[in-house]
């Protein structure tokens, strides 16, 4: 699961900033306030009202993790716009109504972004499955790519040292299955586990 969630702008960045602000207003977050902090870098911070009752009811402690920022920055020649991936509150909660936050903030943070850069919704250019030539697991999520006719590539980490290295340096373990979801423009994305609600979304 990646923190952030970034898409690269078709807009310029003033257009981008104005296409941040209209469409919150539409989907119901309430524009609290706009930073430039360089040439480069401006910050649009919006609040949803109810998701904030949601994390002050059942748990304050993880108000950080709600996405109240949106960045909008250019790296060279490209504009990128994103914010926080609601997504983390889920994979640190098992309160039932931060679990249904999470889904819907995913859902409507991703809209919110993508409308901002005039993209459409993120698919994958490519789908590497990490296994290990005895994970049980792993032969589960295999069965289920093939008969969802998804195309990837299988990488056993038990035979190939650098590719175990290059999982333990992305995800910090070496358990399998990890499925690895690589963007035409953004940083690749890591499922852990046979997560069969997390690769539909992200696949299908």
């Amino acid at each position: 699961m990646n923190l952030a969630y970034f898409r690269k702008s078709t807009f310029s960045k003033e257009d981008t900033i104005k296409n941040i602000t209209n469409h919150a207003e539409r989907m119901g977050f309430k524009v609290l306030s706009e930073s430039e902090l360089n040439d480069n870098t401006h910050i649009v911070q919006i609040c949803s009202k109810s998701w904030l009752e949601t994390i002050v009811k059942e748990d304050k402690q993880l108000i950080g993790l709600l996405p109240c920022s949106v960045l909008v920055t250019q790296l060279n020649s490209d504009i990128f716009v994103g914010a926080g991936n609601p997504a983390v509150l889920g994979g640190v909660s098992q309160n039932e109504q931060i679990l249904k936050l999470s889904v819907e903030a995913e859902e409507k943070i991703r809209e919110l972004i993508n409308s901002a850069a005039g993209v459409g919704e993120l698919k994958p250019t490519s789908i590497k499955l990490y296994s290990t030539t005895t994970c049980p697991y792993c032969k589960m999520e295999q069965k289920w790519l093939e008969d969802n006719k998804i195309e990837y590539e299988l990488i056993y980490v038990d035979r190939d040292q650098e590719k175990a290295q290059y999982l333990v340096n992305k995800t910090g373990q070496m358990g399998v299955p990890v499925t690895e979801l690589e963007y035409e423009d953004m940083d690749s994305e890591f499922v852990v586990g046979f997560n069969k609600y997390a690769l539909e979304k992200l696949i299908k």
